[in-house]
């Protein structure tokens, strides 16, 4: 029995059989192997492909989508699999299609022939939101070129390939077509040993030559960046990838910054001129200034650095109009009008409804079409007439009267389908093909491969990866010609990764990452030590101590989380109470849960830094944590044991994060970040715990807790065979230059790393940043804790020792505010 039973003969067209079932010649090899090694092998190599891609972490995020961030990407071990004779002439349509949308972009900037010609009715253009306005008639008209584009191609129900779409604004795909073909070609020889495949190295090699080339005005080494709009983005993964494999520097708008009719990246040693920019965000978003003032993806003044010629733009600003699908009735005629040609891809018969002839004819015949707006930067909407109630045809028909101009009507065509794998049997899915061009010179070069996307059902005619679809790699058959280039896959070019030239918005990650990770260990071990401390209250005969002494822990950690009043106030608060809303509460800032969740976005910042175990790590603490949150009824021993679990998560995460990042990528500023924390948080819990004077039994409870929830009462007792004094404590905490938490250990390896920092120019003069912290250093160098416990009889605070660690705690947040001030403000240039 075949394991391809359910593909044949279920749609009017199958790519791997014929109307009479038989497999088509260039399937067979494809055919005879899979049926070789049957289901069983089948579902291994996807468990293996799956794997592989887990490891790359290889993502695509849906907005809402209970998986969020972390949303697996998904591929077939069955590709899709085409001649290369039939290649040849797609790829011929497809450099045709990208050269007259290129002429149409021009124009349409320029002299608007197509317009006064009459060719394209002005409200296509002029009512669609991908016409900017703001970039037309550049002196520079080589401005208006389209160097990069992409198609959604299919195959109809007659056996020839249309067009569906064109992506002209900022295409995506590329990077998973690569990831894609890099996962398939490990299992290519155990499934298909004898298949020949056209490779996409030189491709992608030359893809990079035409980057640089595009940005090497006077620069043999030309910053190229990748502008994102950040790490929430869907393909957020494929933006760090490409950025990666392409060696450009990944940057968001933040990263940016317009000065003198120049566009600047600020990095740690300054701001470096950036040469050249390819965008993965949409052109209305790209400059709050000139476009829409409510962005905070973009660069105030990127077009007038355009403007000004200072800037290659690989897919320009304003290049999305091309994307307006009310241009398709009209494309034959502006080949014509352009080329003096013939279409040689067709298009899906589309009638744009504001003309009345076509208008009625879509109302007409509105059942048996599909109705879309030509503005899909509005969201993607497609109305199936035949799946709509009278109710909703009724509403949709009124919609399009109201607004004609804004709509489409598009013959509804059933796609070819290939076989898939999914659930343990191969099925038909409707498949659609994104091939990817650029432009070299005078002509573009397609890539011999594309991403391909399959329906989610065998039923769907929606075939998104947003709606459940899963992917295939495109096998062009044939042999390759022999490329002498560089194996880009494996001889990545090195890219200059020193200190001084990482970027601002990642060193800022770097600094609060170091900052909240340590807030949360230190808030997370407080809050666990002062629960334990409150249930074992009543363990003792005589809990007069204990019961005050819990109150100062309490009182501390208020302190310690500045969530104010807390356990200050007068009314009766129940400790309990307030303990699980400073774990939970992550609507309340300096609670547990809202550290974690500060936590959480600074890692989806750096998360590319990071190895695989550390991803894996916080992406398991968060779960359980969410988890735990959601629980109605837990015991406080409950609420203990979870603290102790995300205590060794962190942990964990701390350690790998140690592993991950080198000095030159960042870990300074990281290590930096972790200092200035540890040390507000060490004088925190000493102002709010040892500056008031207690009576004996009372303040060896309360150095006790200090030392335990400090995670160094062993480290002290190695030191002080003697029972616990305040001056010993104070001694060792703050000025035991041996131990490494304590304040001047930790402040002296604060001074060196300081020292370090690019630009950091060494002279007699201490930068603004180190100034503040060295004058920490030398208070505790010259002050000892005999002298801050200097006490009168009648007194009843040790005022000495608070005005000395509030001092400290002022210089560190200097230091703080220096350095934003220096490295990720850029306030002096």
């Amino acid at each position: 029995m075949s394991i391809f039973n359910s593909c044949k003969i279920e749609a009017p067209f199958d790519e791997m059989f014929d109307k009479n079932c038989n497999v088509k010649p260039h399937w067979k090899e494809i055919y005879d192997n899979l049926e070789r090694v049957g289901i069983k092998q089948l579902e291994q190599k996807q468990i293996e492909i799956d794997w592989r891609l887990e490891e790359n972490g290889v993502t695509y995020n849906i907005y809402n989508d209970p998986e969020g961030t972390n949303r697996r990407w998904n591929l077939d071990p069955i590709p899709f699999v085409l001649e290369n004779e039939e290649w040849e002439e797609i790829s011929k349509g497809l450099k045709q299609r990208a050269k007259l949308l290129n002429l149409i972009f021009k124009d349409l900037y320029t002299e608007q022939k197509l317009i006064k010609e009459g060719i394209i009715p002005a409200e296509i253009i002029f009512g669609h939101k991908g016409f900017i306005p703001e970039v037309f008639n550049f002196e520079n008209t080589d401005y208006y070129t389209m160097k990069y584009y992409a198609a959604d191609i299919s195959r109809g129900p007659n056996g020839k390939f249309w067009v569906i779409s064109d992506k002209t604004q900022s295409p995506s795909g590329l990077g998973y077509a690569i990831e894609n073909r890099l996962t398939m070609n490990s299992i290519l020889n155990d499934l298909y040993p004898k298949v020949e495949i056209l490779k996409i190295a030189r491709f992608i090699e030359d893809f990079k030559i035409m980057l640089k080339n595009n940005s090497s005005k006077n620069n043999e080494n030309p910053l190229i960046t990748l502008l994102t709009p950040g790490p929430h983005n869907e393909t957020y993964f494929e933006h760090s990838y490409l950025s990666s494999f392409l060696n450009l520097t990944l940057v968001q708008g933040e990263d940016l910054l317009e000065k003198n009719n120049q566009l600047w990246l600020k990095s740690l040693s300054g701001l470096k001129r950036v040469d050249a920019m390819i965008r993965r965000v949409d052109s209305a978003y790209c400059d709050p200034l000139e476009l829409r003032s409510d962005s905070q993806l973009g660069v105030a003044g990127l077009v007038n650095v355009i403007r000004k010629n200072n800037i290659s733009m690989i897919n320009p600003i304003g290049v999305g109009i091309l994307e307006n699908i009310g241009l398709n009735p009209f494309m034959k005629n502006i080949a014509k009008f352009l080329l003096n040609e013939e279409l040689i891809l067709p298009q899906i018969a589309t009638w744009w409804c504001g003309q009345k002839e076509e208008l009625d004819f879509v109302i007409k015949n509105i059942k048996t079409l599909m109705i879309k707006k030509i503005n899909r930067t509005d969201g993607i909407e497609i109305h199936i007439g035949n799946n709509l109630d009278e109710q909703e045809l009724s509403d949709l028909i009124k919609r399009i009267q109201r607004n004609p101009n804004y709509y489409v009507g598009q013959e509804i065509i059933d796609f070819s389908t290939v076989p898939s794998f999914n659930k343990g049997k191969i099925e038909p899915r409707n498949a659609v093909i994104r091939a990817f061009a650029y432009l070299d010179k005078n002509e573009f070069k397609v890539m011999p491969s594309g991403l391909v996307r399959v329906s989610a059902s065998k039923d769907s005619l929606v075939v998104s990866n947003q709606k459940g679809g899963t992917s295939k790699d495109l096998w062009i058959l044939g042999k390759n010609e022999e490329f002498t280039g560089n194996n880009v896959f494996k001889n990545r070019e090195v890219i200059d990764s020193r200190l001084e030239n990482i970027s601002t918005k990642r060193a800022e990650n770097l600094f609060w990452l170091g900052r909240y990770l340590n807030r949360a260990i230190t808030v997370a071990r407080m809050i666990r030590f002062n629960l334990k401390s409150m249930l074992n209250i009543n363990r003792y005969d005589d809990n007069t101590n204990a019961k005050k002494a819990t109150k100062i822990l309490n009182t501390s950690l208020t302190h310690l989380t500045m969530t104010y009043p807390g356990f200050l106030t007068e009314n009766d608060i129940k400790p309990i109470v307030e303990i699980i809303d400073l774990i939970q509460n992550s609507n309340r800032a300096g609670t547990l849960s809202f550290s974690l969740h500060m936590l959480g976005s600074i890692n989806t910042n750096v998360k590319n830094l990071l190895t695989m175990e550390a991803w894996r790590i916080f992406e398991k603490m968060q779960k359980e944590w969410l988890s735990y949150g959601k629980q109605q009824i837990i015991t406080n021993r409950e609420h203990i044991s979870e603290l102790d679990k995300l205590l060794i998560y962190l942990m964990a995460y701390k350690e790998l994060i140690d592993e991950s990042i080198f000095k030159e990528q960042g870990l300074i500023l990281y290590d930096i970040g972790c200092k200035i924390e540890i040390s507000q948080l060490l004088i925190s819990k000493l102002r709010s715990l040892l500056t008031n004077k207690l009576d004996m039994l009372l303040e060896y409870d309360v150095l006790d807790s200090l030392l335990n929830s400090y995670e160094s009462y062993n480290s002290y007792r190695a030191y002080y065979k003697s029972s616990l004094e305040i001056s010993n404590v104070l001694e060792f905490l703050l000025f035991n230059t041996k131990y490494p938490k304590s304040l001047i250990y930790i402040i002296e390896e604060l001074l060196s790393d300081l020292n370090d920092l690019p630009n950091n120019i060494k002279n007699s003069h201490l930068s603004s940043f180190e100034e503040p912290i060295f004058k920490c250093y030398s208070m505790l160098k010259l002050s000892n804790a005999k002298r801050l416990l200097d006490i009168k009889e009648d007194e009843f605070i040790y005022k000495e020792l608070d005005e000395f660690l509030a001092q400290i705690s002022d210089n560190l947040a200097q230091t703080s505010e220096e350095l934003t001030k220096t490295y990720f403000s850029h306030n002096n240039e």
